[in-house]
């Protein structure tokens, strides 16, 4: 190697090993920074360990705990004993949602309050704005006005409240839900209707009722009985065709989901319509409630079986916005993994796919929408198990059948009820034919309902109980509006942290503000739901920082290996460099 080339070569081989050192030093520093994100995970999910949730016990059983919420303190039940638990702030004003807070200022009650308790003319204002804000009916309303104004209940007066029960057949269950329930228009949920649709790439919800589709060209479509769901009287499926080349229903899926089980309690989905129906003939008893409740969650989980297929679905409704968005996940989102699993396999977790062969357009819907009565669970097609891309012309269908959906629930309620290690009940996603239903005509199981509840007033509507005292609190003492306080758990953090406090009715007849922890029916627990999904999300983002260490870890070590070669090179380099020199004095010294 002559010198010039030798010393060329010197200069690339430091460039070199100064970028090597560079890089390592940056990939050091990276590990570092990798150190912390592990030591801030860690605080996480030790913090996590520590979550409590608080839980209404009215019966201190320690069997019927539910979680405590804004509508379980401030809608009249036997758990309040017809007597609103108010939700105060420091200044004992009582905390409203949105919808209360609107009907407070239709009855003209300024946020300051009154001096004392108006006359009976305002007070029915803020009944009739009650109504008018959805929160009772027009016929609660007409009811409450026609009882006399109780203007000293919570000020030193108190009325009695008891329960009476009874206990009745399946056939005259269903005939109590039919003369007393609200159909799903009445209630607000629309389905199909052509002023609630969402259309992406062409493609919108259908109700099918009795082999007939109602969809976005009309107006309306027909409202759902829960008496027709649980007698059969009409079958009702929901139904989406895809459109363009959509051939996996993965967005229809999540559209779905939304629709049957909603964003919260007070949306207007086809669950929550069903639990407010049920609750109207079984609930306010204690046995009924956990049961409604159970009946609830296996229907739930029914339709998000996981947490990563809720992830999914927050992810195609635009991160849980509550967002429509109008086109179809694209290729590299229906790959996407999601706990590990793709949406495809999600999908194949929440229904049975029912027919995957290449049918021209329209057959792919029809044979979904005719199989879904035969199973629980959606039905749908697709193309293909492992691939997502057929000819352009297949297109995906998914469907679910309501009837199925309502069976499940009462087939749930009775199983709670009758004991959950003395029945054989099978709810699972599936045939129809695989499941063990409640069977009306082989079971002579009764259900307990309410025969009313009986005050020892005159005037007998504990409606008018609870909303007058309510009433007489907020002109008393004032209020203030928080649309966030339905979040539960936004209420409990702010309980937690003293923020708002518990206002609740004594002996004596007035109402006591004080903590959530000296209530009697409130208690602080561990939350054990959400230290699971702190453990979770902890070995996830362990696992990848971990696998972000390894390689770096990597990438350090083929690092030091170069630069160990570079340096033999530069060493090797710099004796060759200097034998030239030194031959080169030789030769001029001579």
């Amino acid at each position: 190697m002559g010198l010039a080339s030798a010393q060329a070569r010197l200069l690339t081989i430091t460039a070199r090993k100064s970028d090597c050192e560079f890089q390592s030093m940056s990939l050091s520093h990276q590990k570092i920074a990798l150190s912390r994100d592990m030591e801030s995970v860690s605080t996480d999910y030790q913090n996590a360990l520590d979550q409590t949730k608080l839980v209404y016990d009215y019966y201190g059983s320690g069997t019927s705990e539910m979680a405590l919420n804004y509508g379980l303190l401030m809608t009249p039940s036997i758990y309040n004993d017809y007597y609103p638990k108010l939700v105060t702030d420091a200044k004992n004003r009582v905390v409203l949602n949105s919808s209360y807070a609107a009907a407070v200022r239709a009855a003209g009650i300024p946020a300051e309050g009154l001096s004392g308790t108006p006359s009976s003319d305002v007070r029915n204002k803020f009944i009739e704005a009650l109504a008018g804000e959805n929160i009772i009916t027009p016929n609660k309303a007409a009811t409450i006005q026609s009882v006399t104004y109780g203007n000293t209940l919570g000020i030193g007066s108190t009325v009695s409240v008891t329960q009476g029960t009874t206990e009745v057949t399946y056939d005259e269950l269903v005939n109590l839900i039919k003369a007393n329930c609200d159909d799903s228009a009445s209630w607000g949920l629309s389905i199909a209707n052509k002023e609630d649709q969402v259309e992406y790439d062409g493609a919108y919800e259908k109700l099918i009722v009795n082999g007939e589709t109602y969809e976005k060209g009309q107006p309306t479509s027909p409202s759902i009985s829960l008496a027709d769901l649980l007698s059969g009287n009409a079958e009702y499926n929901i139904a989406i065709q895809a459109k363009e080349s959509e051939q996996t229903p993965i967005y229809p899926a999540a559209y779905l989901q939304r629709k049957i089980v909603g964003n919260g309690e007070n949306d207007k989905s086809f669950l929550n319509w069903m639990v407010d129906q049920f609750s109207s003939i079984l609930g306010g008893i204690s046995g009924n409630d956990a049961a409604l409740q159970y009946a609830y969650n296996t229907i739930y989980d029914l339709i998000y079986p996981n947490s990563g297929i809720q992830d999914a679905e927050n992810e195609i409704w635009d991160g849980g916005n509550n967002q429509k968005r109008t086109k179809f996940v694209n290729k590299s989102e229906e790959k996407k993994s999601y706990a590990g699993k793709s949406l495809y396999d999600h999908l194949s977790e929440v229904g049975t796919k029912v027919i995957s062969s290449n049918e021209k357009p329209g057959k792919n819907f029809n044979k979904v929408n005719s199989s879904a009565s035969d199973y629980i669970g959606f039905t749908f097609s697709s193309s293909n198990n492992k691939g997502w891309h057929v000819d352009r012309h297949d297109h995906s269908a998914i469907a679910i059948n309501l009837n199925n959906l309502a069976e499940v629930f009462l087939t749930s309620y009775v199983e709670y009820s009758k004991g959950l290690e003395e029945t054989d009940y099978n709810t699972n996603k599936g045939k129809k034919s695989d499941a063990t239903l409640y069977d009306p005509s082989s079971d002579d199981y009764k259900f307990t309902i309410s025969t009313g509840s009986e005050s020892d007033s005159d005037e007998g509507c504990v409606e008018a109980l609870f909303y007058d005292t309510m009433f007489n609190m907020l002109c008393l003492n004032g209020w203030t509006e928080n649309d966030q306080i339905d979040d539960a758990d936004y209420m409990q953090e702010m309980m937690k942290s003293g923020m708002v406090y518990i206002s609740s009715i004594s002996d004596d007849g007035y109402y006591y503000q004080g903590s959530y922890s000296t209530d009697k029916y409130i208690s602080e627990v561990t939350d054990d739901e959400a230290i699971s999904k702190a453990e979770a999300k902890y070995n996830t983002e362990k696992s990848k920082i971990q696998n972000k260490e390894e390689t770096i870890d990597l990438k350090i070590k083929n690092l030091d290996t170069e630069i160990s070669s570079l340096t033999t090179e530069y060493d090797s380099t710099k004796t060759v460099i200097s034998k030239s020199i030194e031959k080169s004095f030789k030769r001029y010294d001579a």
